[in-house]
């Protein structure tokens, strides 16, 4: 049996430093009554999603102290996270985090796109064409409107109604008025 040999790993090269990243923050992050509450909302973009991941995130910005008890940082932290405040700066830096991702998605679904092997392959392109030549309806409504059947039938009816008052009531001018019933708001019907 041999020994296998690791081999040597050569050193890392340094980096340039970057230069610096004069990044803002939303009026939404700005809003925000402390460093801490912006701290808190960053946070939960770095800690991992699960459950505990506030109470790691209002201990990564600074909440509570050493002595604070499990119970406690969970009521911090769902405080932090029930925030009007709070919500409304996790929806700015949401935005921000989708924009950001575009670059990617749009190269994830370039590549669906040029392999046709792919099981959404056809399913890509369908996005792709419906995003950039969206499929129009055209509607044509006709609208016919002959009121002559209908006034002949109203004509009709009143004349036959005449004929049947005159053989049993009389005339339809001796029928009594209708009963109008009116009713004001300020008044209570009954």
């Amino acid at each position: 049996m041999t020994d296998r040999v690791k081999p040597k790993r050569k050193p890392r090269r340094e980096l340039e430093p970057l230069e610096p990243i004069d990044a803002k923050d939303g009026p939404k992050m700005q809003a925000l009554p402390s460093d801490r509450h912006r701290a808190f909302v960053r946070a939960l973009y770095a800690v991992r999603p699960g459950h505990g991941a506030a109470v790691k995130a209002a201990k990564l910005a600074g909440f509570g102290t050493a002595e604070s008890s499990p119970q406690s940082m969970a009521t911090i932290a769902s405080r932090l996270k029930h925030d009007e405040r709070v919500l409304e700066a996790i929806e700015e830096e949401d935005k921000k985090f989708i924009r950001a991702s575009a670059p990617r998605a749009i190269t994830a679904l370039s590549r669906l796109i040029e392999d046709p092997r792919h099981k959404d392959h056809a399913r890509g392109i369908g996005m792709v064409l419906d995003r950039v030549h969206p499929a129009e309806t055209v509607h044509n409504v006709k609208l016919n409107h002959d009121v002559t059947p209908a006034f002949k039938e109203t004509a009709q009816v009143m004349a036959r109604m005449a004929q049947l008052a005159a053989k049993y009531c009389g005339p339809m001018s001796t029928l009594p008025a209708p009963l109008l019933i009116e009713n004001e708001e300020t008044k209570p019907c009954g």
